[in-house]
């Protein structure tokens, strides 16, 4: 049986973590998908997701909210990709934001990528980094 803080509630996931130094890429993103649209770009030049951000996305990736901007499926997944000297040999790979908390020990950090993947289209795009504080 768990220990219950003062306060009656269990620490979360949300309270355990900071997240600072946010670059968000939705204007880049955008323009991306502007140019496609515009006959600018190819498909083939924006749907590249190679085979292992593919299987990232079916078996770390969580459910997007909205569909694919380029084919429309509703199988749009958010992919969270983990960088640190702190997190030894799993620096550079795909995580559950649980798993990045397990990782991580009291007072260090490790950045954080988020990126957007299709896994029928094969559409991919970085949405944002973020610095991740473990208090």
């Amino acid at each position: 049986m768990g220990v219950t803080p003062i306060g009656g509630k269990a620490p979360t996931l949300a309270s355990m973590l900071q997240y600072s130094d946010e670059i968000n890429y939705l204007c880049l993103r955008n323009k991306t998908l502007a140019q496609f649209r515009a006959g600018l770009l190819r498909r083939e030049d924006v749907c590249d997701a190679e085979f292992l951000l593919q299987a990232s996305a079916h078996h770390h990736g969580r459910p997007a909210t909205y569909a694919c901007p380029i084919c429309g499926s509703e199988d749009l997944r958010i992919v969270t990709w983990v960088y640190g000297e702190a997190l030894g040999r799993a620096s550079g790979s795909a995580r559950t934001p649980e798993e990045v908390a397990g990782l991580l020990q009291v007072g260090q950090q490790c950045s954080i990528h988020e990126v957007e993947v299709c896994p029928n289209c094969r559409w991919n795009q970085l949405l944002k980094a973020r610095t991740i504080t473990k208090l």
